[in-house]
Parts: C-alpha cells; sequence; structure tokens
C-alpha cells in the first residue's frame, strides 16, 4: 500500500450533505485545488426519495457532476440501482418501473442527465484488493454467473482486475450484472453487484477482497469480517447520521 487516502460516500437520494464532507466544499468553490483525499467515491443512488423535491435531487446530480468533471482523477461515481433504471429504460416508452421512490415526472429528464453524462460514472471501482461498488459482488454470483455469462459472449478479460471486468460488462450491457434477487423483489437467487441484498453478500462476499458497499441502509458503519483477507462494509449510513468512511491503504 502507498498510502492512498479514500473517503466513501454512501447513498445520497438527493441529499447536499457530502458538500460538507473533507475538503470538497472548498474544491467546488475553488478557494482550494489541492485534494486532501487521492479517491472520493461516491456509493451511487444519487436520486430517488420519498422527501426530497425533484429540483433539489436534479440539482444535486449535477453538482455531483460538475465536482467529477473537475477532479475527474479523484471523483468516482459509481452507478446506483436507481440511478440505471433512469439510464436504461426509455422514457417514452410505457414501463412499470417497480422500485422504491421512482419518480415517473422526470424519468425523460434524468435520462438524458445519465445518458449525457455515462462515461462520467462506472460500476465498479478498485485498489488492489479493496472493491467498491454498490451493493457488493456475491462470491456465488461471481463464480457461477458473471464469470460464465462473460466467456460466453466473448468479451476479453484476461489480465483485468475484477473491477475493470465489472465495468466492461456493463459497457455491454451484461444481463446478469442487472440481476435482482428474491429479496428485493427480483427474479434472481443472487443479485448482482447492483441489487444484492445485504442478507446475501456479507454472508459470501468475493473472497480475497475487502469490500465497500451502500445500498441497503444501517444506523452505522457496518464491517463484517470473513478473516484478514476478506472483509465488506457497508456505509449507507447517510439517512440516519452525517459521516462519510475513512479509509488509508
Amino acid at each position: 500500500m502507498k498510502n492512498i487516502k479514500t473517503i466513501t460516500i454512501g447513498d445520497l437520494h438527493g441529499l447536499d450533505c457530502w458538500k460538507n464532507f473533507a475538503d470538497i466544499k472548498q474544491l467546488l468553490s475553488g478557494s482550494s485545488t489541492t485534494p486532501k483525499y487521492n479517491f472520493y467515491i461516491f456509493e451511487g443512488d444519487y436520486v430517488d426519495s420519498f422527501t426530497m423535491l425533484n429540483d433539489d435531487i436534479r440539482e444535486n446530480l449535477m453538482e455531483l457532476i460538475r465536482f467529477k468533471t473537475l477532479y475527474p482523477d479523484n471523483v468516482i461515481l459509481l452507478w446506483g440501482n436507481h440511478d440505471v433504471e433512469y439510464w436504461k429504460n426509455l422514457p417514452w416508452l410505457k414501463k412499470e418501473i417497480f422500485m422504491t421512490g421512482f419518480r415517473p415526472e422526470v424519468h425523460y429528464e434524468l435520462y438524458e442527465i445519465f445518458n449525457m453524462n455515462v462515461r462520467l460514472f462506472q460500476l465498479a471501482f478498485q485498489v488492489e484488493n479493496y472493491l467498491w461498488t454498490h451493493a457488493g459482488v456475491h462470491a456465488g454470483w461471481y463464480n457461477h454467473v458473471f464469470i460464465k455469462a462473460i466467456k460466453e459472449t466473448g468479451i476479453n478479460i484476461d489480465n483485468m482486475t475484477v473491477a475493470e471486468e465489472l465495468n466492461e460488462a456493463f459497457l455491454h450491457r451484461l444481463p446478469c450484472i442487472f440481476h435482482n434477487d428474491f429479496r428485493r423483489g427480483g427474479l434472481n437467487k443472487v443479485g448482482g453487484p447492483l441489487w444484492c441484498s445485504k442478507e446475501l453478500s456479507y454472508k459470501k462476499p468475493l473472497k480475497n477482497y475487502h469490500q465497500i458497499v451502500g445500498h441497503t441502509a444501517t444506523k452505522d458503519i457496518q464491517i463484517f469480517k470473513i478473516n484478514d483477507n476478506t472483509s465488506i462494509t457497508f456505509c449507507d449510513i447517510l439517512g440516519t447520521t452525517q459521516e462519510a468512511l475513512e479509509i488509508i491503504l
């Protein structure tokens, strides 16, 4: 490890408290141009809410995009399952989207925003054996569903990291990436890294990786350690407390 400083910010759902973390406010205002952290990692789910107004959600998303464009190498915007539903579903075709907090009245607008800025977002991020995704990578899903599916497509994943594999599969819209499990109202035994339920991911996380995920709201940051090389940390806490997770690698 090389003293790499990271800060991870859980699911926002329209909340703008992220601007108060670390030195973000100074970076956005231009009063500072040297980031304190190597990586500012956002766990996705920037949209949908039971409390926030549509305009506030949209403006907050655009401010995140501005932050990313100002510091493209430092800011990591991960896809969340809520964000992806606006990105991949055509708003002019009638389709029932069963997801908490979904806002059909702004579907077209958010579809445009995500598709115009699609290259600023990614499914996974990795530093050595630390792996960030929205919902986590289940070992069974990765070894028995994902690897089989990606090989069948002919996508060459030789010499790729796990994050690179997942990002490549996302660009190809590999169906298993979007799998939703029974516990979240889906049709699959185990969900992919956008939808996997906490009850599944913490019991069988990907071996030899330290994962950091959001997706499932918790009161405090929760760490489930399997052994010295395998763990999963849940940090979707912004609904109960305004904290971010700092990890120095």
